[in-house]
């Protein structure tokens, strides 16, 4: 859990190396670096305009509310 085994990844992500690297979700716990996969889009609102932060507290419990709960990585309880 100590960040410096996230900080080398944070920094070679945003190094020209990781130009073609793009919607991905990375884990790195220790020695272990890994990819998530099986991403995919959960429920969404679409307002038509930009969102003000105040309007977000309701929406975002909503959505939270509809989606598949996430699958535990480490670390997570």
């Amino acid at each position: 859990m100590d960040p410096a085994n996230v900080s080398p990844l944070v920094v070679w992500l945003a190094s020209a190396e990781s130009a073609g690297v793009t919607g991905r979700v990375f884990e790195a716990e220790g020695g272990i670096v890994g990819i998530a996969e099986g991403y995919r889009h959960g429920p969404r609102v679409d307002k038509g305009a930009r969102w003000e932060p105040e309007e977000l507290t309701s929406v975002v419990a909503d959505l939270l509310s509809q989606a598949t709960d996430p699958t535990p990585v480490y670390g997570a309880s």
